[in-house]
Formats: C-alpha cells, sequence, structure tokens
C-alpha cells in the first residue's frame, strides 16, 4: 500500500490499482523551509499527460514550472501555458511579491537535484529565475484533486458520480500537509470550473471560509474556472483579483 497519503487518496477516488501507470508518483510536495511560511494554495483536478510524465517524475526530482515568456525547446520549464497565468495572477495580488516553492530551497541542493535531469542544459537560466524569487515573500503551491496523469479530463471522472465529498476530503489532506509544516495559507485559489461546482452545489457563491478545527483558524476558498488557456477573460481575471484584494485587505 503507498505511503503517500495524496496517492493513496487517488487511488480511492478514482478506484483504479496502485500499479495503474498513469497514476502519479510524488503526490504534493511543498518546501521545508522554515522562514517562508505566507503562502497560496491552487488546486487543480489533476496532472497532465500520460504514462511518459509519470516516468518523468521519477527522473525529475524537482517541478520547475514557468517564471518567464521565452521558450526553450524540450523544456517545460519555460513558458509552461497552464502554470505561468496562475503566477501572472498571483503577481497581480501580492504586487510580484511571490514565487514557487522550488526557489525556497536552498541552492546546492536545488543544484545537485537539476543536475541530474533532464533541465540541467538550462541551469543558468534556472539560477537567475531563482535568485530573482528567492527573496519574494507569498509562495504558491500547487495541488491536485487526483495525482494521476490524464489531459482529458471527460476520460477521468465517471458519468453521474457525486465527487463533492471527495474533493472536500482531498482538499482537508493539502490544508493539513501545509498547517503541519507551519505554513500560513493566505488563500485558496479552486481552478477548475467542474471541482468548484461539485463543492458548492446549488449556491452562486464565489467565496467561502474553510474552518480549521485545529487552530479554530479560517482560511478563504475561491471557487473558479481554469486562469489558463483562455478559459478566463479579462474581465473575469481583473474581477477575481479584486475580490481577493477586497477579502484580504478586510481580514488585514
Amino acid at each position: 500500500m503507498y505511503k503517500n497519503e495524496f496517492i493513496k487518496k487517488t487511488i480511492e477516488g478514482l478506484g483504479i490499482d496502485e500499479s495503474n501507470p498513469r497514476l502519479g508518483i510524488r503526490g504534493f510536495e511543498i518546501d521545508n523551509s522554515k522562514s517562508e511560511i505566507d503562502c497560496i494554495l491552487v488546486m487543480g483536478l489533476n496532472l497532465a499527460g500520460d504514462e511518459k510524465d509519470t516516468e518523468s517524475e521519477k527522473k525529475n526530482r524537482t517541478y520547475l514550472y514557468s517564471l518567464r515568456n521565452e521558450t526553450i525547446k524540450g523544456s517545460p520549464y519555460i513558458y509552461n501555458p497552464y502554470y505561468r497565468p496562475i503566477y501572472n495572477l498571483m503577481c497581480e495580488v501580492f504586487d510580484k511579491d511571490v514565487k514557487w516553492p522550488w526557489c525556497n530551497k536552498d541552492w546546492n541542493t536545488l543544484k545537485t537535484e537539476i543536475e541530474n535531469s533532464d533541465d540541467k542544459s538550462i541551469l543558468d537560466k534556472i539560477w537567475e529565475e531563482y535568485n530573482y524569487h528567492k527573496r519574494k515573500k507569498v509562495t504558491i503551491y500547487m495541488g491536485d484533486m487526483f495525482y494521476y496523469h490524464e489531459t482529458n479530463s471527460k476520460k477521468l471522472l465517471k458519468k453521474d458520480k457525486d465527487y463533492s465529498d471527495y474533493y472536500n476530503e482531498m482538499l482537508s489532506l493539502h490544508i493539513n500537509y501545509l498547517k503541519n509544516a507551519n505554513k500560513n495559507i493566505k488563500f485558496i485559489y479552486i481552478n477548475n470550473a467542474g471541482v468548484s461546482n461539485s463543492m458548492c452545489g446549488n449556491s452562486l457563491k464565489t467565496v467561502e471560509e474553510y474552518n480549521n478545527k485545529d487552530d479554530n483558524s479560517k482560511i478563504p476558498i475561491f471557487y473558479g474556472r481554469i486562469i489558463s488557456r483562455g478559459s478566463m477573460d479579462v474581465f473575469s481575471k481583473r474581477r477575481l483579483v479584486n475580490e481577493i484584494k477586497n477579502y484580504l485587505s478586510k481580514e488585514n
């Protein structure tokens, strides 16, 4: 049985065997920094790709999300169309004071991981990004409801099955994991319309508070749809940014 609670939960939720070749390997990972505590949790539906991407998880120990517009042939690190729009939106919310978790790592540790991965040829470019972002204050953590590689989400979920309880349970796993590492979650964004609709039911709410019973804290959850890939127009993004900033300003 898998020791990784996120992979184990995925197996249960999809009703699949643990030997499935598209099943994720690593689940949800965070940095172990003690000083970088403020963060955002963005939840998607599942990992894109196929069996090849599962194998890639084994080789490339660090998730290097894109931070710039430049495209480097053969590397998923630069200009990732899914992650970059999320980064841009969070930059608007926090006045560019955001970064990805790999920027919190010790450089020697990160350098060793990259040198043993497919991204070793662009180590100098990664260093530039690392050096620029390492002092930013808010870390963006990316989670998924299912750690399973499938680009076509219609092939993932069973028709007419209610996943709302599962989504809430998986979200709680992510929240508890961050809380146990003493991370301060500023807010959560659900980056998938189907997940948002399932969790909200018939309600038209776009935000609610998650009540953490362990420390009596309340974490705002913003429900939405995929920010990238043309699924959200400029007006909707601006409204989302304003809604988040207004909420955070009231909290302060």
